[in-house]
């Protein structure tokens, strides 16, 4: 295959906090709507945040929270719930919705969200979200910024999945989609050393080509218990998903709830 035109182990160049959200916001709902198991992660984020806010109403910030596939059905569970997120696309089709109105939602970065001092029970950053955050740091500040939005016995949240200790760095092109009027193509490169993914969905139809692109920079569970630390935090509870299942040597994914050390 011929090399693309990104570099191997760098992030893409004129890719900014906004770029994802701007560029997904019109077909997110479509292509991710499924993506995780929302019923179980509303059921254990409500338990988790009411077991901390006690007889008031639970206070939960999403970091990332896009159109509010799990902002939504959270407020509709009874949670105040503020969303940030870079994106005023992403933003402005959450507000568009069916219960957006009940999320309050925030223009910015994660890693430096702008908020109020009003501290929060829960922090939410779902579903690969912290490995949007590709520079050298963000993830520990977006961490540590979780960190200091919580409560004395408030927790953060994360849904990650684990990579696999053997990735390979490969280029790659297969098809999402074909249809009588578009085809989807995805184009992807991973950098195994540096760990970092990026990649395009090359979206042609017939009023023309759409570019949706992406990268992840991933951590594995036993960095990112790490990265807490240096944030203050100390794990609590790792599961494999939503539903509590153990956390097994071979699992895929993890949802892992941090608490103040």
């Amino acid at each position: 295959m011929a090399a693309m035109a990104t570099p191997h182990g760098r992030p893409l160049s004129g890719f900014d906090a906004t770029t994802y959200g701007d560029r997904f916001a019109d077909v997110y709902d479509d292509w991710y709507a499924e993506v995780t198991d929302t019923d179980g992660c509303v059921t254990t984020v409500t338990d988790l945040a009411r077991a901390v806010a006690g007889d008031r109403q639970p206070r939960v910030l999403e970091l990332g929270v896009g159109t509010g596939r799990l902002a939504i059905p959270l407020a509709a569970a009874g949670l105040a719930v503020t969303g940030v997120d870079a994106s005023p696309a992403m933003l402005r089709s959450l507000a568009a919705k069916p219960g957006g109105s009940q999320v309050t939602g925030v223009l910015g970065d994660m890693v430096d969200p702008p908020l109020s001092e009003e501290p929060f029970d829960l922090v939410l950053v779902a579903y690969n979200t912290l490995f949007n955050l590709v520079d050298d740091g963000a993830q520990q500040q977006c961490l540590t910024a979780a960190a200091r939005h919580l409560g004395p016995d408030g927790v953060v949240v994360v849904e990650a999945f684990v990579p696999d200790p053997d990735a390979t760095s490969t280029d790659s092109v297969t098809v999402r989609e074909v249809t009588a009027d578009r085809v989807v193509l995805s184009v992807s490169r991973t950098d195994a050393g540096s760990r970092l993914a990026v990649g395009q969905y090359v979206d042609i139809g017939e009023d023309g080509i759409k570019l949706r692109p992406w990268q992840i920079r991933w951590s594995s569970p036993d960095e990112l218990d790490e990265l807490a630390g240096a944030a203050g935090l100390e794990r609590r509870h790792r599961w494999a998903g939503w539903a509590g299942e153990p956390f097994e040597p071979t699992s895929s994914t993890h949802v892992t709830v941090y608490g103040r050390g």
